[in-house]
């Protein structure tokens, strides 16, 4: 694979950042954050990195970044609460639609294979890359700056949280549309778990009447179940 001249990609980069007001001391971390392992295995250039382990990293950033405004905030609620809340800004729906607002799914380097698949348009794939990114920013950067690049890049969710009742209990939401129909609750599934005990993945299919509705993939079952139900309300028009 021919690889794109750096000068062209830290550009390009540099714009991005600038769009959230970011300038960035370096631009190394922020593009491994946004190549995937496919295009690593097509491309000569032995200097790159994939975002995985940078994406292990923003995930933990995000989870703390939400926290910390969810605790500054919205003082005095009960930890069952502050976890509930945080769940609404960050699974895997929510930063799948993040990434696609800033506009990223343009600057992730994949594989030939992987384009062919359609994978720049796959949720999973738009969520861990905006983890990378996030990861990037704050070994790039510190802290603070990571810290306001998520309330910035979540601002809506954030302003969304303890207002009104989380859209995202997308289980409950197929449940309840199960029972007003009167038909037999939804079943859900794992049809298949991957990867090492630390960084499993899961997919799950939910099936109303023994018919399959949707698949949802994610890092616990929960998760995975909330996204099948996603898929599945789309698919009965009770989501657009």
């Amino acid at each position: 694979m021919k690889n794109e001249p750096m000068e062209c990609r830290e550009n390009a980069l540099r714009v991005f950042m600038s769009g959230v007001g970011i300038d960035l001391p370096d631009y190394t971390l922020l593009d491994h954050a946004l190549t995937h392992a496919s295009y690593l295995a097509e491309s000569d250039d032995k200097t790159l990195r994939d975002y995985e382990a940078l994406e292990f990293l923003g995930d933990a950033v995000l989870g703390l970044a939400v926290a910390h405004y969810l605790f500054e905030e919205l003082p005095g609620l009960a930890p069952g609460d502050y976890t509930k809340l945080r769940a609404t800004v960050v699974n895997r729906n929510a930063v799948a639609r993040a990434a696609r607002k800033l506009g990223i799914a343009p600057l992730i380097r994949l594989g030939k294979g992987e384009e062919g698949v359609g994978g720049r348009r796959r949720n999973a794939l738009l969520a861990d890359s905006l983890e990378a990114v996030i990861g990037a920013v704050y070994k790039s950067a510190g802290w603070k700056t990571a810290l306001a690049f998520v309330l910035k890049t979540f601002s809506d969710d954030l302003a969304g949280c303890g207002v009104e009742q989380p859209a995202w209990d997308y289980k409950s939401m197929l449940q309840t549309h199960c029972q007003a129909r009167r038909y037999a609750l939804p079943q859900f599934d794992v049809v298949q778990s991957t990867g090492p005990d630390h960084r499993k993945r899961f997919e799950v299919e939910v099936r109303i009447n023994d018919r399959p509705c949707g698949r949802g993939e994610g890092r616990s079952k929960k998760e995975a179940e909330q996204n099948a139900a996603y898929q599945a309300l789309k698919k009965e028009k009770v989501l657009e």
